[in-house]
């Protein structure tokens, strides 16, 4: 099952960060708790930069819960966003965390991102710098510092790498990256 935040809260307000998360993670827990009965996999999906803070906050916090310890559940990050690399160094410590408690690996899934032409949109309209990469090639090499990261033993550890690309190169450099723990083929 795969789930964004704005399909949970219609109106989303960064304003009432904290207030936006409760009431995320109020209405998603029935969910997760059911998920942790069943065996059901919940991937917690992002559309837009806007979401990027919020959804980890979120998945985080539900993942918290002592009911779903062993829930292995997943999160998304978009490469086109600068943020994420640092966004997944922070998922790789929190994961690292849990499963150093006792608790299960999270999943990690890595695309290059969709949403691309909406957030330029929303730039331009609303007179903001783009918060994606401007170039495929900057985000390309997001994806495969991403990877690299993501490959690390110490991070497979604790959270299940998945590659989303369309590119064969991008999914055979992850698996090879894999292979050799992270190292880069290339040097």
């Amino acid at each position: 099952v795969s789930v964004k935040v704005s399909a949970i809260v219609s109106h989303i307000s960064m304003w009432a960060f904290a207030e936006t998360v409760d009431t995320v993670v109020e209405r998603l827990l029935p969910l997760y708790l059911s998920a942790a009965e069943d065996g059901t996999f919940i991937n917690l999906d992002m559309e837009e930069y806007r979401d990027l803070d919020l959804t980890i906050a979120v998945f985080t916090r539900l993942l918290e819960d002592p009911r779903l310890v062993d829930l292995e559940a997943g999160i998304v990050l978009q490469a086109y966003l600068p943020d994420a690399l640092a966004m997944q160094q922070q998922l790789n410590t929190w994961a690292r965390d849990r499963v150093a408690a006792g608790g299960a690996p999270i999943r990690l899934r890595i695309v290059k991102g969709a949403n691309m032409e909406m957030e330029r949109v929303e730039a331009s309209l609303r007179g903001w710098p783009q918060a994606p990469f401007k170039t495929k090639l900057e985000t390309d090499a997001n994806f495969k510092r991403m990877l690299r990261l993501g490959t690390r033993p110490e991070n497979l550890q604790a959270m299940r790498l998945g590659v989303a690309s369309h590119n064969l190169f991008d999914l055979a450099y992850g698996l090879v990256l894999a292979a050799r723990g992270g190292e880069n083929p290339s040097g």
